[in-house]
């Protein structure tokens, strides 16, 4: 049991502590970050994408091999459209049709996050059982992916009008499937490392469609591209130097 209480409290503290910090500076900031969302979004997208190719991919595939890790990637890729093509069906109806637009897309992508967050939690627990420094790397990940996530999340509740008590509630809600995820993968122990690649390959993937879709996707919508561009490309920047010098 203590070989899976580390792994589990890590997924617990990053899965809710990213979100958390995220949601701290969306209502600390309120309706000014509406103006600058679309920038720090672009710039957190790039910083992700960087840390996905440089870090954990090379390093997936070097634990079980290319095939393992694109079948992986192809599985969390495929997840999370199905559980974006029934999301998208849920209609939340307010006082307000801006409102009503505000809260739906909060809950949504905060319950996307949560649901995505239980394999990511899942190789992230297997990998510090069996690779610590990719589980390490991966929790970094999380923790850098769940910050944007958090800002995105809370921002347009923010703008709702909703209380900022909704910040820790959601942190915890997204952290749990973390936890749960680290605690199941934990507790596999010793397993196949091309089946810990496809369990890499699922956070892989699902890390990426959803910051492609939610992340720079409401950067693309709200940001032009003169500014969007460089943003993206100071988030790699950024990503690239963070692998080469704390990675």
């Amino acid at each position: 049991m203590e070989g899976q209480l580390f792994p589990t409290l890590v997924g617990l503290a990053v899965g809710g502590a990213g979100i958390g910090l995220g949601g701290i500076v969306a209502f600390g900031f309120g309706k000014y970050f509406e103006k600058i969302s679309g920038l720090i979004l672009a710039c957190a997208a790039g910083l992700i994408f960087a840390l996905l190719a440089f870090e954990l991919v090379p390093e997936s595939i070097s634990t079980g091999g290319l095939i393992a890790t694109v079948i992986g990637v192809i599985l969390g890729v495929l997840l999370i459209i199905r559980l974006e093509q029934f999301f998208h069906k849920v209609v939340i109806i307010t006082d307000t049709p801006r409102q009503s637009m505000f809260i739906r897309s909060g809950i949504l992508l905060a319950i996307g996050v949560a649901i995505h967050n239980f394999p990511v939690g899942f190789a992230m627990g297997s990998g510090l059982v069996n690779n610590g420094k990719f589980g390490l790397d991966l929790a970094m990940t999380m923790l850098f992916h769940n910050f944007p996530e958090g800002f995105a999340i809370t921002l347009p509740l923010a703008l709702s009008g909703l209380s900022p008590v909704s910040v820790p509630i959601i942190s915890g809600i997204v952290a749990l499937p973390a936890a749960l995820g680290s605690f199941l993968g934990s507790s596999l122990g010793v397993i196949n490392p091309m089946l810990l690649a496809i369990f890499f390959g699922i956070a892989i993937g699902t890390i990426f469609l959803v910051t492609w879709h939610e992340i720079l996707g409401h950067a693309v919508k709200t940001t032009r591209r003169i500014y969007l561009y460089p943003s993206v490309v100071m988030g790699l920047l950024l990503g690239i130097l963070f692998t080469r010098l704390i990675l």
